[in-house]
């Protein structure tokens, strides 16, 4: 689509008069004056620049055709009189600017966050990349899109400049047209992640860090005022319940009630997992006067304890306590592989206890989903790993190492003994021979007890962040259109897969949940209109790759692909790299047709979204992350080895880490975290020419 500006006056050109723009950027200061500047200068514009053209570079035509074909030359008087009008236009209207040679390291994704907090709110200017009439920019609509890679678009890993997509037309897929017609650079980005982890994109850029004055406001007070609560009423239940990006986060196995996905990506529970389910007529539990009956649901504390076997670790104990504390279910369980550890001094579990012992992980499943279902709240110690351990998924949790905080702040996570002597005043886990389930249960109930009397705050650390939409909805910021917009509109729309509202709260305006990404875009096309911030995710392409392994989607689909997708030609299973020069042509031994259909899916419905898009929109689009799925394999490796290794000596685990393997992770780390991300400002034309 050509981005040609037009002839006529912008309609918001006297609300925008009275802005300088230099006093926006510090790159305006130089600016070249000599109106015959090119887009091919030092300057690289990627909005509108003085040529009037955005991002393709082309210059205006200065001459005419003449009837008879023949080209004439038209007076300089009016020449000149075009570009000064065309000049004093591009000064009116917002342009992103980028010098490359300035740029020493790639940007990542807080860096795009900074740049919303910058324009809608009150944020620092970035050094990256200079604004031309910041307040001219009406919205910002960004757009995750996990599975864009550098490689997809012909860009080396190790790239660190904004690379022209002129450079790069020839090597992207040609099913990406969108990418070329209305973007001037790709910028490599860097996910957020260690040297052998890969965090949550989402997570760094939907959290934005306190403005210096509120966090010593914060720490002078001693209070969380930003999650502040009445402290005269007890804080519900329900608002200690982890989110579903929690959830995934912490690898917790994902119920399917947690992300409702399309019905072909729900899902499936891998052999030998359960799942509860709703209770049938949701009955209120028969205790009198308590928070259970007005909620109309149970709470249980869950405690397992673990022991080795010649399969890895498994079940031997699970023991349940109600919300009076009283045991309701105390097993121990024969594992069905042989025990190589019974781990006594960690899990109080012997031989001799399971001598007799007959019921296995089955009985125990059949006996919990009798009593426990989906509506119902589990309440345990970093509970993933007991439900990994009971093969058992379920969607309301609360984790007592998520609601307290380690002493140091996260990511740390304090442990049980410590929170009972700090917040509790008392010892446990004082046995010799190992920990007492039903007494680590009774413990993470009495936690939670005493946080729904205390308050949200109550054992965490002063918070060094808020949600991005909190800040953008509170920052009372001068616009073209008026500080009073701000705070009303500044709250934005997000618009994703499942139950957003479960990790975004009420801090949106609007909550969009879709099951696919056509309804995504079109959640996007009916909310940008009314909303400052627009934040959508799209995953079909991330499907179509096989990433669903990162965001915690469909075991069964996510062994499948770690299976068949993991390119051993690359990183083979003896460590040697014999093949990498096939890295650029991974993508053909995958399921071709979808992962092409996919990418012509979301051509058009980015285009369908720029179409729908005001003038002086910014857009952003990122892809989050690189390819995580050969890190993922290799740190369960590296975990499967830890634990083998702590009872086992080496000729006896099952799997070796060795350098190479460590190597190995790191290079792969690197791919996890090399993401894209694209910024461009839609111009005038585009909306004329709708």
């Amino acid at each position: 689509m050509s981005a040609v500006l037009a002839t006529g006056t912008p309609a918001y050109e006297e609300a925008s008069m009275g802005n300088n723009g230099n006093a926006e950027t510090p790159l305006a200061s130089n600016r070249q004056s000599n109106d015959e500047e090119s887009v091919g200068a030092k300057k690289l514009k990627t909005g509108f620049g003085s040529s009037g053209v955005l991002n393709n570079g082309a210059p205006n035509n200065a001459g005419h055709m003449g009837d008879d074909g023949g080209e004439f030359e038209v007076p300089k008087s009016e020449i000149r009189k075009r570009k000064r009008k065309e000049k004093r236009r591009s000064r009116l209207f917002p342009s992103f600017d980028v010098e490359p040679s300035a740029i020493k390291d790639k940007i990542n994704v807080a860096d795009l966050r900074d740049l919303v907090l910058w324009i809608l709110a009150d944020g620092v200017a970035p050094k990256w990349l200079s604004i031309y009439n910041k307040l001219g920019i009406t919205r910002i609509a960004t757009i995750l899109v996990p599975g864009l890679t550098p490689d997809l678009f012909g860009v080396t890993l190790d790239a660190v400049q904004p690379v022209s997509m002129s450079a790069i037309a020839s090597k992207m897929p040609q099913e990406l047209t969108f990418f070329r017609e209305h973007f001037g650079h790709l910028w490599p980005t860097r996910a957020p992640g260690d040297r052998t982890k890969l965090f949550s994109p989402m997570t760094a850029f939907m959290n934005s860090p306190l403005p210096k004055a509120d966090k010593n406001s914060l720490q002078k007070n001693g209070t969380a005022k930003v999650n502040a609560v009445d402290s005269s009423v007890n804080v519900p239940l329900k608002n200690l319940l982890m989110s579903a990006e929690e959830f995934v986060d912490g690898d917790y196995p994902i119920h399917s009630a947690t992300i409702v996905a399309d019905d072909d990506d729900r899902q499936e529970l891998a052999e030998g997992w359960v799942e509860t389910v709703p209770r049938p007529g949701d009955v209120a539990h028969e205790q009198k006067g308590t928070i259970l009956v007005q909620n109309k649901y149970r709470v249980y504390g869950l405690d397992c304890e673990m022991c080795l076997t010649t399969h890895g670790s498994a079940l031997a104990r699970v023991t349940v306590v109600n919300w009076n504390r009283e045991v309701v279910m105390d097993e121990l369980v024969l594992p069905d592989n042989t025990i190589t550890d019974y781990l006594t001094q960690y899990s109080g579990i012997t031989a001799k206890m399971l001598e007799n012992v007959s019921t296995s992980l089955s009985d125990v499943q059949k006996r919990l989903t009798s009593f426990i279902f989906s509506g119902d709240i589990l309440i345990g110690h970093s509970l993933e790993n007991d439900l990994k351990a009971l093969k058992l998924r379920h969607p309301a949790v609360i984790d007592t190492s998520v609601i307290y905080h380690h002493s140091r702040g996260l990511p740390s996570k304090p442990s049980l003994k410590w929170l009972a002597q700090k917040f509790l005043k008392k010892e446990i886990q004082q046995f010799k021979n190992g920990h007492d389930s039903a007494e680590d249960a009774r413990t993470c109930i009495d936690l939670v007890k005493l946080k729904i009397e205390k308050g949200m705050e109550f054992g965490t650390c002063v918070p060094s962040t808020e949600p991005l939409l909190r800040r953008l909805a509170r920052a009372a910021v001068n616009t073209s259109r008026g500080a009073e917009t701000r705070g009303v509109n500044g709250r934005g729309v997000v618009v994703d897969y499942g139950n957003p509202a479960q990790w975004h709260g009420t801090d949106a305006r609007t909550i969009v949940g879709c099951k696919n990404d056509e309804e995504v875009a079109s959640g996007v096309v009916d909310s940008i209109g009314q909303h400052d911030f627009v934040w959508a995710r799209m995953r079909e392409v991330e499907f179509n790759r096989g990433w669903v392994a990162y965001h915690g989607l469909k075991k069964e689909r996510r062994e499948k692909n770690l299976g068949e997708n993991r390119d051993d030609k690359i990183l083979g299973t003896n460590g040697t790299s014999e093949d990498s020069n096939i890295v650029a042509d991974e993508r053909t031994n995958q399921s071709d047709d979808e992962f092409f259909t996919s990418l012509i899916n979301l051509n058009k419905r980015l285009e369908r979204i720029w179409d729908s898009i005001p003038p002086a929109t910014a857009m952003i689009i990122m892809s989050g992350s690189g390819d995580p799925r050969e890190m993922s394999r290799l740190n369960a490796m590296r975990t499967q080895f830890t634990e083998e290794f702590k009872t086992k000596k080496w000729d006896e685990v099952s799997v070796k880490w060795t350098d190479t393997e460590n190597q190995q992770l790191l290079e792969a780390a690197k791919v996890a975290r090399a993401g894209v991300s694209f910024i461009a400002i839609k111009g005038p034309s585009d909306h004329e020419s709708q």
